[in-house]
């Protein structure tokens, strides 16, 4: 998996940086380290897939009460859609899909509402 961490982070100093801030920590040292050297072998203990339509939504920067009233469903079914439990009919997967590609109509769309 690729990283964003700079192949020149200095992670002693930044462990150091944390105990100073924290020093309850210093008992973690060596875990602190181990984490964020595998961070920056890009190894990560889990990942979160995030839906397309949870992505539409962020990239609108609507909550979900927000949007689901714009949608004209209730907040328990985009909560559904967006945590894979069910998915959007083919109307709603069309508009999910277009909505994407221009958010600007989302506006539009809640002037409609």
């Amino acid at each position: 998996m690729k990283t964003n961490f700079p192949k020149d982070f200095d992670i002693e100093a930044a462990v150091q940086a944390i105990i100073d801030d924290e020093p309850d920590l210093v008992a973690e040292r060596d875990n602190l380290i181990e984490a964020l050297n595998q961070i920056k072998a890009g190894i990560f203990a889990r990942t979160t897939d995030i839906s397309d339509t949870a992505q539409v939504r962020h990239k609108a920067g609507l909550s979900q009460s927000q949007f689901a009233k714009i949608l004209g469903i209730s907040v328990n079914t985009l909560k559904s859609w967006e945590q894979g439990q069910r998915k959007p009919s083919g109307s709603a997967q069309v508009l999910l899909k277009l909505l994407g590609k221009k958010p600007e109509l989302i506006d539009e769309i809640a002037h409609l509402a």
